[in-house]
């Protein structure tokens, strides 16, 4: 795109000879997840994975949200890339959404290449920051079918260049060669299963906060973004019950909010939470079928918050569709013997895996 600088992935990702192995690297709020695939035969292979709490660099309590310098990023890359025995020197990284701004437009039916001279234009009115400090990218809305109307819908994204220069030193620093960086919420579309009709609700829960975005025909259409996730589950239940973080954290990962006799404080705790994040949902899921005609009816959930006791029964309660966890292993092949441990956390390695499928997706 002319006159703006573009994000997309396709333009950092470079030529691979012999070496066809991928890191694909989430750096979380409160942990950080690799995974390494490798390209055999037009199949991505599995051939490690990782994930590093933050608290063992601050001293904190796992679960925790934290700000860690570039230095210690890298610092905990090196170690989990020791202790997972990755030895891909390439890796491609997520950007935190609160770190991007994505937005939808309406633009006439122009070709490509006048699209890209318009939305130079158009994007200043969107972007709250001058462009020649972020670097842009832009995707086509598939029209809704029916649609009569002589505009177009753009999805419009945009990262401040200080934060890519960010994410490139840590990688630098870390001794990994970059292959480019990708916001986490398209990262986590690219798992969706092929076999998934009509449109889809993706939940991201995270340790700070949860992620919305509905996908259909394999296109990011709407991103919202709530300050409300798993450390405020914790949080809300240390006050609740009365004991600390550490504690709170572990009475939510064993009984969280299923139906068990025990777990009838903590759900009436933490359900206020999830409402307010599924009522948010909502809103996004209405709008969506107002502005497209389509119905939204199965969910996936993604994101390590996804897997506490009980929250996918309590979504379909909620929201009155069929709701799924993510399992991005599915599309990779790996040991029959790692299918239990991969199935109990498949969820938290949505973001690294759509991240190497990108970079495996780029060797073709």
């Amino acid at each position: 795109m002319k006159g703006i600088s573009s994000f997309n992935p396709l333009g950092f990702l470079k030529a691979f000879t012999k070496d066809r192995s991928v890191l694909g690297i989430d750096v979380g709020a409160s942990s950080l997840k690799i995974i390494q695939i490798r390209k055999d035969r037009e199949q991505a292979v599995l051939e490690t994975y990782g994930e590093l709490s933050t608290a063992a660099y601050t001293g904190g309590e796992a679960g925790r949200a934290t700000l860690l310098a570039d230095e210690k990023v890298s610092e905990m890359l090196v170690d989990l890339r020791r202790e997972a025995g990755a030895t891909a020197t390439r890796g491609i990284i997520s950007i935190p959404l609160r770190y991007s701004f994505i937005t939808t437009i309406d633009m006439p039916e122009l070709n490509d290449q006048q699209l890209a001279e318009a939305i130079q234009f158009e994007a200043r009115r969107y972007i709250p920051i001058p462009l020649s400090d972020v670097m842009v990218d832009w995707w086509r809305i598939p029209a809704a079918e029916g649609d009569s109307s002589h505009t177009i819908k753009i999805l419009l994204a945009a990262v401040q260049k200080d934060v890519v220069e960010k994410y490139k030193r840590i990688l630098s620093q870390a001794k990994i060669e970059s292959l480019g960086f990708e916001i986490e919420v398209f990262s986590a579309a690219r798992i969706l299963s092929s076999r998934m009709r009509g449109a889809t609700l993706l939940f991201d829960i995270g340790a700070l906060s949860s992620k919305i975005s509905i996908v259909n025909q394999g296109v990011v259409q709407a991103v919202h973004h709530v300050d409300r996730a798993s450390q405020s589950f914790s949080l809300a239940i240390s006050q609740s019950l009365g004991v600390d973080f550490k504690r709170a954290e572990q009475v939510k990962r064993d009984v969280g909010i299923s139906n068990r006799p025990e777990a009838a404080g903590v759900r009436h705790t933490i359900t206020p939470l999830l409402d307010s994040i599924f009522d948010e949902a909502d809103r996004v899921r209405t709008t969506f079928r107002r502005r497209t005609g389509l119905p939204i009816d199965h969910a996936v959930l993604v994101g390590g918050g996804s897997l506490m006791p009980g929250l996918v029964d309590y979504a379909v309660e909620k929201l009155g569709i069929e709701v799924l966890l993510s399992n991005p292993f599915g599309q990779l092949v790996y040991p029959a013997f790692l299918q239990p441990t991969l199935k109990s956390i498949a969820p938290s390695f949505s973001v690294a895996t759509g991240l190497t499928l990108r970079a495996l997706g780029a060797m073709d």
